[in-house]
């Protein structure tokens, strides 16, 4: 009776700490989950913020020719001093900075072009090819969420390329339907689809507290009644995401 007590008792400990591993490991998944949704706030607040600047940087172009009657004033009273200082002024603003539009949607612009300087710096070659109007009825945040995380997981599997390494980015719509294709091809070192055809999982510290990114550009897809198919070309060393949205 007593090893019968404390059979049971073992056993009811050993469920307790499992169960105790468990929500451990759930809080840890919920925590990270409301992390995630918080990264994916700022980033759209932070593209948001870069679109604005973009428009500071029209309405300062197109007020140039005041700036140039205001220089040449001061030129006709020979105030050298006050024209070095008002170029300095005008030249240093934010909104005179060197801007490229790669497509008309002004936020999907933003982003992009950020993206352009982090490829640029990684020495990662990326080609743009983004049709007018083909992505404007997703919501600026669900842009940030959607292309950030995209284009995250792009640059660290090419970024792993010792040689020529590559991001392809096409958006488009299918002609005479309502649905837009994003198709991302990136340079990829090895394989990351198991047998199954699921991604394998990540190989970086804490696996637990990551691939919430994808989970992420899921949940936009299925927001959008759209669908998402992703394979890996093993001659190119290529890793290839297609997304169908419907609007």
């Amino acid at each position: 009776m007593i090893s019968l007590c404390c059979f049971f008792l073992l056993l009811i400990n050993i469920l307790a700490f499992s169960l105790y591993e468990h929500i451990k490991q759930k809080n840890a998944q919920i925590a990270e989950l409301k992390l995630q949704s918080q990264r994916d706030a700022d980033s759209a607040e932070y593209y948001r913020t870069l679109s604005e600047q973009d428009e500071q940087q029209k309405v300062l172009i197109h007020d140039i020719k005041k700036h140039l009657n205001a220089i040449a004033d001061l030129n006709e009273h020979h105030e050298t001093d006050k024209i070095a200082a008002y170029l300095t002024r005008v030249l240093g603003s934010p909104e005179l900075q060197h801007s490229v539009r790669v497509c008309d949607n002004d936020l999907l612009n933003s982003l992009i072009c950020r993206y352009q300087k982090i490829c640029l710096m990684k020495k990662i070659a990326f080609h743009i090819d983004i049709r007018s109007k083909c992505i404007d009825f997703v919501s600026y945040d669900d842009l940030s969420i959607l292309f950030g995380n995209l284009m995250d997981n792009a640059v660290e599997s090419a970024e792993k390329m010792a040689v020529n390494p590559f991001i392809e980015l096409s958006v488009f719509c299918r002609e005479n339907t309502n649905m837009t294709i994003i198709t991302l091809i990136d340079s990829c070192r090895v394989n990351p689809i198991d047998k199954n055809g699921n991604l394998l999982p990540t190989k970086k510290p804490n696996p637990q507290f990551h691939g919430f990114g994808m989970r992420s550009i899921e949940n936009i897809v299925k927001k959008y009644n759209g669908e998402m198919t992703f394979y890996f070309d093993d001659p190119t060393n290529t890793f290839h995401t297609i997304i169908m949205l419907r609007h």
